[in-house]
């Protein structure tokens, strides 16, 4: 098989594959990248048992092979390649060239045999809905920090997919925090999810990364998997088996006590003040009076910081304790320049809003002192 590649259409779909790829496995068929050539189409793929990518490149082709090289090594050559055109030559057991036309850059590296690669699922028939890239980029921002990264809670670990009417709903949570966002997509009814699919989180960012590069993205469900497609590949990802816990039961029904801020002043402020704060859970007291809250952020031998700040709360004095960090990740997803937070008990989830992130909402637990 000989083929004449553009390297940088060659390049994109390696930085997807290669993230795909396992690294880190004890099985070494799954460091590698699947390289199929027929019909003038360069067909690039890559698993981790978990997640699969397959993407396809246009080539200019002599003869068809299959053979699987090293993921990383194949990236690393095709990135640093000084050439826009490079030619990929060679046969299973000879191991395979890469060069540039005048053979002044050549590379040779050993092959895998395809038959080891594991197949991945045939999503040929599966019934999708076309979403923005955009979209599912700012979605999927929106709920990845909440999730779970400890892997002992597995249905913890990803992202409930499901509907809302009409709405596309993202949920994540690891217990302290939760995320959801809705957006509209026209044709979601079509994808099964009455009870909701989890996509694991490793998947989700992945997911983000190729929507964001995307100007429409389809989504389908088929087999146990999520499938993400594009116009140059497809991702599939192995939907988590597990109960997602009743999020609709932990959003407060009361709004609490009414609390507008500026977003920005109230990110900064919180940063500065988290710096004294207790580097294990990074708490920081609010002390909230109508027109004003004070941050205290306290490290023991190591000092104090306080910072007052003006907002809009008409209500009495009250004293609350939260994570900087969790609040901090909130604050850094939205884009309302004013956020409002609803505030109940010390044992209820702040809910936090804001009128320029339609479809969002976020809650955070108090921390008891």
């Amino acid at each position: 098989m000989r083929a004449v590649i553009e390297r940088d259409k060659l390049l994109k779909i390696l930085n997807r594959v290669q993230a795909v790829a396992d690294r880190k496995s004890s099985m070494a068929i799954l460091s590698t990248v699947l390289v199929e050539g027929r019909e003038n189409v360069l067909s690039l793929s890559a698993t981790d048992l978990e997640i699969g990518y397959r993407g396809e490149v246009p080539v200019e082709l002599e003869g068809e092979g299959a053979f699987c090289l090293p993921a990383r090594k194949f990236y690393e050559i095709v990135r640093n390649f000084p050439r826009e055109t490079l030619i990929l030559e060679g046969e299973l057991e000879g191991g395979v060239q890469i060069r540039d036309l005048d053979q002044d850059i050549t590379y040779r590296l050993s092959v895998f045999a395809p038959e080891d690669f594991p197949s991945l699922p045939d999503i040929s028939g599966e019934t999708v809905v076309e979403v923005p890239g955009e979209t599912l980029e700012d979605m999927l921002e929106k709920t990845l920090y909440a999730a779970a990264t400890d892997e002992a809670r597995y249905a913890l670990s990803g992202i409930l997919v499901t509907r809302e009417g009409e709405n596309l709903r993202l949920v994540a949570t690891d217990g302290h925090r939760l995320s959801l966002v809705d957006r509209e997509v026209p044709g979601v009814e079509v994808l099964p999810l009455e009870e909701g699919v989890i996509v694991p989180r490793k998947a989700a960012q992945e997911i983000k990364r190729m929507a964001s590069e995307e100007v429409v993205v389809r989504l389908g469900i088929q087999d146990h998997h999520f499938v993400v497609s594009s116009s140059e590949g497809v991702l599939l990802a192995r939907l988590i088996e597990g109960q997602f816990p009743d999020y609709r039961a932990v959003i407060p029904r009361d709004p609490g006590r009414r609390v507008l801020v500026h977003r920005e002043r109230l990110t900064e402020a919180l940063k500065r003040v988290s710096l004294l704060a207790s580097d294990k859970y990074r708490v920081v007291r609010f002390d909230f009076a109508p027109g004003e809250v004070v941050l205290t952020g306290s490290g023991g031998e190591l000092g104090e910081a306080r910072e007052r700040l003006p907002l809009s709360y008409e209500g009495d004095p009250f004293t609350i304790n939260f994570n900087a960090r969790y609040l901090l990740d909130v604050f850094n997803v939205m884009e309302s320049e004013e956020v409002e937070l609803d505030i109940g008990s010390e044992r209820t989830p702040c809910r936090i809003t804001g009128p320029e992130d339609p479809g969002f909402l976020a809650l955070v637990m108090p921390m008891a002192v």
